[in-house]
């Protein structure tokens, strides 16, 4: 299921949502940093608003060839971890123990290069709510800025998400 082509009945996430956790820098590195902006709460779900900013881009090489097989098996291991280019900045999301893997340059709600710098923003849909409160959050981007792993508890969900506010009444 792709996330944000989620085929809903009419009226589904039709609220402006409630505010469950924000903001929280998720990974950083020298010149780089993806962050959560915030979680909003739906009865249907939770949409989380992620960004990406690199102030150099040349800190995002392409993947070298490899110079020993070692190197070489480890390149296969991260690519099938984290499958995309290396200039992207990609994020998995668990949530009740199901993992999801999300490139944050195939969903882009705000994406610009200027000078140098690349910022990337986006927001994802997943589906339910976590029945423990928790949401696991891992993040790379490229070599540049390696896996960092970030749980997020989100207690009292319920009572949040059945707080969102409709954008019409009914």
């Amino acid at each position: 299921m792709n996330p944000w082509e989620v085929e809903e009945p009419f009226g589904a996430w039709g609220s402006l949502g409630a505010l469950a956790h924000g903001p929280v820098v998720l990974a950083r590195a020298p010149g780089i940093g993806v962050g959560l902006r915030c979680v909003f709460a739906f009865p249907e779900g939770l949409k989380l608003w992620f960004v990406a900013h690199c102030r150099d881009v040349a800190v995002l090489p392409e993947n070298p060839s490899p110079r020993s097989e070692e190197e070489a098996a480890e390149q296969s291991r991260r690519w099938q971890e984290f499958p995309a280019s290396p200039d992207d900045p990609v994020v998995h999301v668990t949530v009740d123990g199901r993992r999801q893997r999300y490139a944050l340059f195939e969903r882009q709600d705000n994406a610009s290069w200027a000078a140098g710098e690349r910022y990337d923003s986006c927001e994802l849909r997943v589906p339910g709510l976590p029945a423990d409160g928790c949401v696991t959050v891992d993040v790379a981007w490229g070599p540049a800025l390696p896996t960092t792993s970030t749980t997020l508890r989100l207690d009292g969900l319920a009572q949040v998400a059945a707080t969102a506010v409709p954008l019409v009444e009914p």
